[in-house]
């Protein structure tokens, strides 16, 4: 289910957490941005057995992930990982990466006090606001998100984490299992 907007104000679909019980022989995964998971919707969806629930963060600075998002809702999101975690979902959180939110380990060990243990990255992905020419002056090399992910690999595996990278192509096998990451694949 997408999140729909009316009135600039996010929704979800009202049918939500029947559709995935409806669903129950698939493997289910909603993908947010976590403000609208309330401590109720995040029961609810725990009793009709999703599979997973995908966060994205894209720092744990406020402000860095709120000039990243264009929005104001930091402290929901963060709020919507601790009520997914609290309710006993299987909770990964994605963050894509670029120059202004580099400080990844800085976000992994914020996350880790909230008690994530799923945690996934990617480069930018330009599509929607992301094509913008600013976006693109954001965009690390793939050396810059190799020299981040090694930091962000070693911080996980010392802290009991599980790191996954989600952009083919960004970064060559050879180097991304050099430094032990899995190479992704689509």
């Amino acid at each position: 289910p997408q999140l729909t907007f009316t009135g600039g104000e996010p929704t979800l679909r009202n049918d939500l957490v029947e559709l995935i019980e409806y669903s129950k022989w698939f493997i289910t995964r909603l993908n947010t941005n976590g403000i609208l998971l309330t401590k109720e919707l995040c029961e609810s969806l725990y009793e009709v057995s999703l599979d997973s629930v995908q966060i994205t963060l894209y720092s744990s600075d406020k402000e860095v992930h709120e000039t990243l998002t264009g929005a104001k809702a930091f402290d929901k999101t963060v709020q919507g990982i601790k009520n997914a975690l609290e309710a006993g979902l299987n909770v990964s959180i994605n963050t894509p990466l670029c120059k202004t939110n580099r400080n990844y380990v800085k976000t992994l060990k914020f996350l880790h006090e909230l008690g994530v243990e799923y945690v996934s990255c990617s480069g930018i992905i330009y599509t929607g606001n992301a094509r913008n020419e600013e976006a693109k002056k954001d965009q690390m090399t793939g050396e810059e998100l190799l020299e981040v992910l090694n930091s962000a690999n070693q911080y996980c595996k010392e802290n009991g984490m599980e790191l996954a990278f989600t952009s083919p192509g960004q970064i060559s096998e050879e180097a991304l299992r050099k430094i032990g990451i899995l190479v992704p694949t689509c």
